[in-house]
């Protein structure tokens, strides 16, 4: 009612004095209208008061806008801000946009991996198995790389991750993608690694496993392929 009848001067009143919180849905309402995006991202910079990143975020992209808060977000961690809501949106725009997506999802601390490796499993699964190693997301991680394929990606992750129990959990008989995954460890991601403890461990997986035959081949690589490691007690 108020932006119909260009009222706009309350509507700033009501979310900057009278209920701060109510932002995000007044934000969404605005949208709904298809109030100008300049007038919504001047209404957001200039409320101080207290309301939810979460909702505001949620609000925007239910309605496929995320973009239009990017000023205000990038403002926010360039004020300090250590929040997660505003760094998981801010991925989110990264991602879609492919603003560097891999770069911020490496370096940045802040944000949530389970909320932004879940967000990349449908865009970019790649970027999902970043965001989930950077969180060590085990289960998520296994699961993106065996719905999509990316054995290579799995095997360098459980090497590095060098966690007995994960190695047998991928290596029993139930993993149904147990030879894909042992084809990627031999032939790749052992060749791969510069650290003695990442080839002990998953020696040590494949002989607790019971695989003797898998274990010869990892071990014909390693020895006989000429590896930094082939004289390695």
């Amino acid at each position: 009612y108020l932006y119909r009848n260009s009222l706009q001067k309350y509507i700033e009143i009501y979310v900057q004095k009278v209920n701060p919180s109510r932002l995000p849905v007044v934000v969404g309402g605005l949208l709904d209208v298809d109030c100008s995006e300049d007038i919504i991202k001047n209404l957001i910079l200039v409320v101080k008061g207290q309301f939810s990143t979460d909702e505001l975020v949620e609000e925007v992209e239910k309605r496929n806008r995320l973009k239009l808060l990017l000023p205000w977000l990038e403002s926010r961690v360039h004020e300090g801000c250590i929040e997660p809501a505003t760094h998981n949106a801010l991925a989110k725009i990264y991602i879609d946009s492919n603003n560097n997506p891999e770069r911020f999802l490496r370096e940045n601390q802040f944000y949530d991996s389970q909320v932004v490796g879940k967000y990349c499993e449908k865009r970019d699964p790649h970027l999902a198995c970043v965001a989930y190693e950077r969180g060590t997301c085990d289960r998520e991680l296994i699961a993106v790389c065996n719905e999509n394929s990316l054995f290579k990606t799995e095997a360098r992750y459980l090497v590095k991750r060098k966690d007995a129990e994960l190695w047998a959990e991928v290596l029993s008989e139930a993993n149904p993608y147990k030879r894909q995954l042992i084809d990627q460890v031999v032939q790749t991601a052992l060749s791969e690694t510069q650290d003695t403890e990442d080839i002990s461990v998953t020696v040590k997986a494949f002989m607790a496993a019971d695989l003797p035959n898998e274990l010869i081949e990892l071990l014909e690589k390693i020895v006989l392929d000429s590896s930094v490691f082939s004289d390695h007690r």
